[in-house]
């Protein structure tokens, strides 16, 4: 797949203009809050967001600016869980999944690659960490990975919910439309 299918894909799933006050991202559309929105210099009503500044959004600070196009060249489907995960959960707390995830799959530094440092960057050591590890273990590897994200991700769901009780209203929404395991 590539970028732009799964950025029709994200928009698909994310709908159009949203303004529900109990909602923590505020006024969105196709995804996009009002925040992210100012921050690239939209400067109109919310309802009116233009789906190709929405793409462009994504693309430059949900794909590009975090390096998941070079997961990408490598595993499609664990780009796209990075991407969705990017949107959905914050950047910040997507970046440095994938090499949690790498680290716990390791045993030890016994599977060809030793702990990678948590700090969100895609360097040489992560991207070659991806590859060991799926040349290693092929296709369930992947699947293994990709459930090893899911699950990452879920949990994130279950805290803010903890934190936040007022955020359960969306926490079925999330697990059916985010989590694939």
């Amino acid at each position: 797949m590539n970028i732009e299918t799964y950025l029709n894909e994200l928009i698909e799933r994310e709908g159009g203009y949203v303004n529900d006050p109990t909602d923590r991202g505020g006024a969105t559309k196709y995804g996009i809050t009002e925040a992210v929105a100012r921050a690239h210099g939209y400067k109109g009503h919310m309802r009116d967001l233009p789906k190709d500044l929405a793409k462009m959004i994504y693309r430059k600070t949900y794909w590009t600016n975090p390096r998941f196009e070079q997961v990408n060249q490598i595993h499609a489907a664990i780009a796209e869980e990075l991407l969705d995960t990017g949107v959905n959960c914050g950047v910040a707390f997507a970046k440095p999944l994938l090499q949690r995830a790498l680290n716990l799959l390791n045993n030890q530094g016994k599977e060809g690659w030793s702990d990678l440092a948590v700090d969100g960057i895609y360097g040489p050591a992560t991207l070659n960490a991806l590859n060991a590890f799926l040349k290693k273990r092929g296709k369930d590897g992947a699947q293994a990975l990709l459930r090893v994200l899911n699950i990452m991700q879920g949990q994130r769901y279950i805290e803010i919910c903890e934190r936040n009780p007022s955020q359960e209203r969306y926490f079925f929404g999330w697990v059916l439309k985010r989590l694939v395991i």
